[in-house]
């Protein structure tokens, strides 16, 4: 009987052990990795998060590949009070191109283009469980003359039609721009898809929409 007891407190210590690592284990799981979290620092998506941004962490994210279009492109936070565009702003609206999506390193490739702005990324990493995603990019940015660089976010839940709940964030950090037609470097502003859904389409052009020529870019700073 002493040794059938003893087994028994063995097994349960043995367990409880094996029960505490693996919780350990995924407690210790970063929920964004490391080549995320060096495009876009702690401090930054902690001030975003306060400010309404959401992200979707996890390191299972779905396959987002595709053409998507977000209008009415809407401010929802602008990057302060002297901001021209504040909240409810209607910008021109932004299309989005995924692309190369490597399910292995969690790389991405996204381009964007609004008005006459156009970006390329030269780094891309996306995040996220289920449907829901988040992208964060590395953009250069260009518009004539003006060129530059920004932290690009893109978080959604995607969809058979397109990108549910899409909200975006655009940080410049660098910019050649004599004529100050981009924000200036480290201001943010949070933009969202604002009918709930940037549909899916098929080919990667600038918005045909009619009136859309007296809407702002979403980049520039008036």
């Amino acid at each position: 009987m002493k040794t059938l007891i003893t087994s028994v407190i063995a097994s349960i210590l043995l367990g409880s052990a094996v029960t505490f690592y693996s919780c350990k284990d995924k407690e210790t799981e970063p929920a964004l990795s490391a080549k995320i979290q060096k495009i876009a620092p702690e401090a930054l998506l902690t001030d975003l998060k306060t400010k309404g941004m959401p992200i979707n962490e996890g390191v299972k994210p779905p396959k987002v590949d595709g053409i998507f279009v977000s209008s009415p492109h809407t401010c929802l936070v602008p990057y302060g009070p002297d901001d021209p565009n504040q909240a409810g702003y209607q910008f021109t609206d932004l299309t989005i191109q995924f692309s190369n999506q490597n399910f292995e390193d969690g790389s991405i490739v996204i381009a964007t283009k609004s008005g006459s702005t156009t970006s390329k990324g030269f780094g891309g990493f996306i995040s996220g469980s289920g449907n829901k995603f988040s992208i964060f990019a590395e953009l250069e940015i260009t518009n004539g003359s003006a060129t530059g660089k920004q932290i690009r976010i893109f978080s959604g839940e995607i969809t058979p039609d397109g990108i549910k709940d899409l909200v975006t964030t655009l940080v410049f950090t660098e910019k050649n721009d004599p004529g100050d037609y981009f924000l200036k470097v480290g201001q943010a502003r949070i933009i969202k898809d604002n009918d709930g859904l940037a549909r899916k389409i098929n080919s990667f052009r600038v918005s045909e929409r009619g009136g859309e020529e007296f809407l702002r870019d979403e980049n520039v700073a008036q």
